[in-house]
């Protein structure tokens, strides 16, 4: 420090004995060697000596003054604070002098008041966390465009980034140690990218049902019938057992088909075309009892039959058509659910373990603070070394 600059002009007092008494009154700036482990919980450990340089101990005497090592005229400070302060009186013993240099060493803890950067940096940081929660409840889609989980996964990602470069701003530059919330911030960007990570696979598990491929029997089974016959796990994982949406396949439908003069006849599978047998005309039944115009009566209702027995194939093949393409939407419906509920399951699973290891890494970080550290001899000496 300079001396000449800061130093305050005092008076001397004499006494009557002789004794001369100087007060050097002094403004002066330190600076200390900082240990960022515990950013922004840190303590730091600074002292102050006073010794000469010049005279050793059989010429000057140092000492304490008795009753200054007090915080009564400390004043607060609204980024730090005081905790302890201690004096010690060394001995210095150099090579070139037979008699120690005696110095004075004024020791102080200074604790950092985190209140600013818990503010603007920790629970900033934690609302984004909960964000990432929240993601985790956002519903399936089975149209393959749900893509809105993996967005705000990404968005997250890169808020924490942000505010990664602004703790980086406020954390004076070390390369010893990580800062406690350097380590903090590592950690949730990895979770988040977990979350993320995670959160792509279960939809690339659930587009399986769009392809149409079928949940394996094994895990239908685990799932539809293990996990869905408890009562409380389905309520937790918000988890539901697939609808019929096949109805039977044994329903009786009925078909109508002409068959000469009347209407009968009930059919199960496919149709076959029916021809009524010919009727062989005989020369006497048209020149003895029978009519020409009942011959032609008896020709159009052959032809009209055929007519309408072919017409009822096509309607058939139609309907056949228009049955197949409904099981097969139907079954596709089925197989898409029961990838959702699949897919939602595991994702409230990992969302259970997310938050468990969320609140797990919180409290190992709010676990890892230092105690406020009370100045002994040890401390004092191994601070004095460094």
């Amino acid at each position: 420090m300079n001396v000449e600059e800061n130093e305050m002009e005092t008076n001397a007092i004499v006494d009557h004995t002789g004794r001369v008494m100087l007060f050097r009154s002094m403004i002066t700036d330190i600076s200390c060697n900082l240990n960022l482990q515990q950013f922004p919980f840190d303590q730091q450990i600074c002292f102050v000596t006073f010794a000469s340089w010049s005279m050793d101990g059989s010429k000057l005497d140092l000492s304490a003054t008795p009753k200054t090592d007090n915080l009564e005229l400390y004043i607060r400070n609204t980024e730090w604070g005081l905790t302890d302060f201690r004096v010690k009186i060394y001995q210095k013993i150099y090579d070139c002098c037979p008699h120690p240099f005696p110095d004075v060493t004024y020791f102080m803890v200074l604790r950092r008041s985190p209140s600013y950067y818990i503010f603007s940096l920790v629970i900033p940081s934690a609302f984004i966390t909960v964000v990432t929660i929240v993601g985790f409840f956002t519903p399936h889609s089975t149209t393959g465009e749900n893509t809105e989980k993996v967005s705000l996964g990404v968005t997250a990602l890169l808020s924490m980034a942000i505010i990664m470069m602004m703790v980086s701003d406020e954390v004076p530059a070390t390369s010893e140690v990580i800062p406690l919330i350097g380590k903090y911030y590592i950690g949730l960007i990895f979770l988040i990218f977990m979350a993320a990570f995670t959160t792509t696979l279960t939809l690339s598990y659930q587009m399986r049902g769009n392809s149409g491929q079928e949940v394996d029997p094994r895990v239908r089974d685990f799932f539809f019938y293990q996990i869905a016959a408890n009562p409380c796990i389905s309520w937790a994982f918000s988890f539901q057992l697939p609808k019929k949406l096949l109805r039977s396949d044994n329903r009786k439908q009925s078909f109508f088909f002409a068959n000469g003069n009347h209407v009968n006849g009930y059919a199960k599978g496919e149709l076959q075309p029916h021809t009524p047998p010919a009727h062989i005309v005989k020369m006497e039944e048209i020149t003895g009892g029978g009519s020409v115009k009942s011959f032609v009566m008896s020709a159009e209702s052959s032809a009209t039959s055929q007519l309408l027995t072919s017409s009822l194939l096509k309607i058939k093949v139609v309907l056949d058509d228009m049955k197949a393409s409904i099981h097969a939407e139907r079954e596709l419906k089925r197989i898409k659910f029961e990838w959702q509920q699949v897919t939602r399951l595991i994702d409230r699973c990992i969302m259970f373990g997310y938050i468990l290891i969320t609140i797990a890494f919180a409290l190992v970080m709010l676990a890892s603070r230092e105690p406020p550290i009370v100045l002994n001899d040890i401390i004092m000496d191994s601070v004095k070394s460094t």
